[in-house]
């Protein structure tokens, strides 16, 4: 019987320390981005990821490093990874959406945004960045809309008032 349970025994083990490196290196790439070391973060993000290719967190955080150095196409590629390690990562979504937009693809950031409010309709950010691409895209109703949601769930939230207020002026002067 005790054979039997210390290949078991292990196993665990060695998965309880295989995460905590890749949790240690995954804070030394965040501490990294904190002082704008976007490349140094990237690198032990990578690390993290090579070592638990399952580490969701590694993936937004590399995400958010490339974001920063604006390489949008890398930075919505690891979204995408840790959005398929975590389907319901809002965050992800948000950010992928941002990213999008910023390559002008507003369908897609649409899309993504709407994704994140539906795995937490009380995301006020997301209704708020939604409401952004709509008004980019002139579509003021709907902008109207989502910075009246974001308002309701925030009612602090300084920026969804001001652009609100830009809507309203923009369906007046039709």
């Amino acid at each position: 019987m005790k054979k039997s349970l210390l290949p078991a025994i292990m196993l665990i083990f060695s998965a309880y320390t295989f995460s905590q490196s890749a949790a240690t290196l995954n804070s030394r790439g965040f501490r990294q981005a904190q002082k704008g070391n976007y490349e140094k973060a990237i690198a032990l993000f990578s690390e993290a990821i090579a070592v638990n290719a399952y580490y969701m967190e590694a993936y937004y955080n590399r995400g958010v490093a490339h974001s920063k150095l604006k390489k949008y196409e890398l930075s919505i590629q690891d979204y995408t990874l840790a959005i398929s390690v975590m389907p319901q990562f809002k965050k992800a979504y948000n950010n992928r959406a941002a990213d999008k937009a910023e390559l002008l693809d507003f369908e897609g950031a649409i899309a993504d945004y709407s994704l994140a409010i539906k795995f937490d309709t009380g995301y006020a950010r997301a209704y708020y960045n939604r409401g952004n691409v709509f008004m980019q895209l002139g579509d003021f109703e709907n902008a109207l809309a989502d910075y009246n949601k974001a308002i309701a769930l925030q009612p602090d939230y300084q920026e969804a008032y001001v652009n609100r207020e830009v809507c309203k002026e923009k369906l007046r002067n039709r």
